[in-house]
C-alpha cells in the first residue's frame, strides 16, 4: 500500500510540475498573445483552431488505435485523452517527444500496466505520426534550393537539418522492422550499461524489444490498421498546415500552398532538432525565417508564426489541464 501510495505521488507531483512549466512558458509569451490576438481577424482564426482541434483527435485516435493493437488494456476514451495530454505537453514544451512519452508514461503506469507494453507503443506511435513530415522534408529543402538563391551558410543549415532528420527516419525504421538489428543494438545498449554502471537492464531490453517484435507482427498482419494510421497521420498534419494557412488568413495575408508547406517543415524540423525546452521563440524564428527567404515579409511572417503557437499549443495545452483531474482518479 505504501509503495502504491508513492507511486502515486511521484506521478502527481511529476505532472503538476509539467503543467506548471508549461504555464510557465504560456505567461512569458502573455504580452505577445494578447498583442496579435487583438490584430487577427476573428472570423478567419476560428477555423484555425477548429482545424488543431481535428488535428490532436487525429494523434489521439492513432495513439488509442495502436495501444489496442499492442494488447493495451486501456478504453478508448482514455487512450484519446492521455494521447491528447501527452500531446498538448510535448508540443507546447517543444522537447523532441520526451515530454510527452513522460506523460503518457506516468498516466498508463498507473494502471498497472508493464512499463515495455507502454514504450513500445507509444514509440511505434510516435514514429507513424512523424512519417508524413519527414516524407514533406525533402520536398521542401528542393523547393527552396531551386527557387531562391540562398547563401552558402544558408543552404548548409538547411542541408544539415534536413540531413539529421532523414538519418533519424532511416534509424528509427531500421529500429522498428528490423529485429535482428533491433536486438543488436540492444545488446550493445545492455554491455554499455553495464559497463558504465555496473548493472544488468538485459531483462528490460528484452521484453521491450519482445512486446515491439509482437506489435510489429500484429501490424504486418493487419494491414489495414497500418494504413488507418497513415490516414491519420495524413490528417494530422494536413489539418495542422491548414491552421498555419489560416493563421496567415486571419492578419490578412494568405500564402500559396507552395511557400506554406515549405515554410511549414523546415520551420518544425529546425524547432524539433533545436530541442530547446519551451521553444524560447526557436521555432517562430526559425518558421518566420524560412518564410522570409520565400518571399513573405519577415513582420507578417514573425506575426504568424507566433499566431500559429498560440492556436497549437497554447489553447490546446490550457484545454489538456481539464482532463489531468479524471486521468489521475
Amino acid at each position: 500500500m505504501w509503495v502504491k501510495l508513492n507511486i502515486h505521488k511521484v506521478t502527481v507531483i511529476a505532472l503538476v510540475l509539467f503543467a506548471l512549466s508549461g504555464l510557465l512558458v504560456v505567461a512569458l509569451d502573455w504580452g505577445d498573445v494578447r498583442r496579435i490576438i487583438g490584430q487577427a481577424d476573428w472570423a478567419e482564426l476560428l477555423p484555425s483552431v477548429l482545424l488543431a482541434a481535428v488535428s490532436y483527435a487525429c494523434v489521439s485516435y492513432s495513439l488509442a488505435l495502436v495501444f489496442r493493437t499492442f494488447g493495451v488494456g486501456l478504453t478508448t476514451r482514455d487512450a484519446m485523452e492521455i494521447g491528447f495530454v501527452s500531446g498538448a505537453m510535448d508540443n507546447l514544451l517543444n522537447t523532441g517527444g520526451v515530454t510527452g512519452l513522460s506523460v503518457q508514461f506516468l498516466l498508463v503506469k498507473r494502471r498497472g500496466v508493464a512499463t515495455e507494453s507502454i514504450l513500445a507503443p507509444s514509440l511505434f506511435q510516435i514514429y507513424v505520426s512523424s512519417l508524413m513530415l519527414f516524407a514533406l522534408l525533402p520536398l521542401g529543402l528542393i523547393n527552396v534550393l531551386a527557387t531562391r538563391h540562398l547563401s552558402q551558410g544558408d543552404t548548409f543549415g538547411l542541408s544539415i537539418v534536413s540531413a539529421i532528420l532523414i538519418a533519424f527516419l532511416a534509424g528509427a525504421s531500421l529500429l522498428v522492422f528490423a529485429g535482428s538489428l533491433r536486438s543488436a543494438v540492444f545488446r550493445g545498449l545492455a554491455q554499455a550499461a553495464h559497463f558504465i554502471t555496473h548493472r544488468r537492464i538485459d531483462t528490460e531490453l528484452n521484453d521491450f524489444d519482445s512486446a515491439l517484435s509482437r506489435g510489429v507482427a500484429l501490424m504486418r498482419q493487419r494491414p489495414k490498421m497500418l494504413g488507418i494510421l497513415l490516414l491519420l497521420s495524413m490528417g494530422d498534419w494536413a489539418s495542422t498546415v491548414a491552421a498555419l494557412w489560416f493563421c496567415f488568413s486571419a492578419l490578412g495575408n494568405p500564402v500559396g500552398i507552395g511557400t506554406l508547406l515549405t515554410g511549414f517543415t523546415l520551420g518544425i524540423a529546425a524547432g524539433f532538432v533545436s530541442l530547446v525546452p519551451g521553444g524560447l521563440g526557436v521555432q517562430e524564428a526559425s518558421m518566420a525565417g524560412i518564410f522570409a527567404l520565400l518571399g513573405v515579409p519577415i513582420g507578417l511572417a514573425i506575426l504568424a508564426a507566433i499566431l500559429f503557437r498560440i492556436v497549437y499549443y497554447f489553447i490546446p495545452f490550457l484545454v489538456s489541464l481539464s482532463f489531468y483531474r479524471r486521468l489521475l482518479r
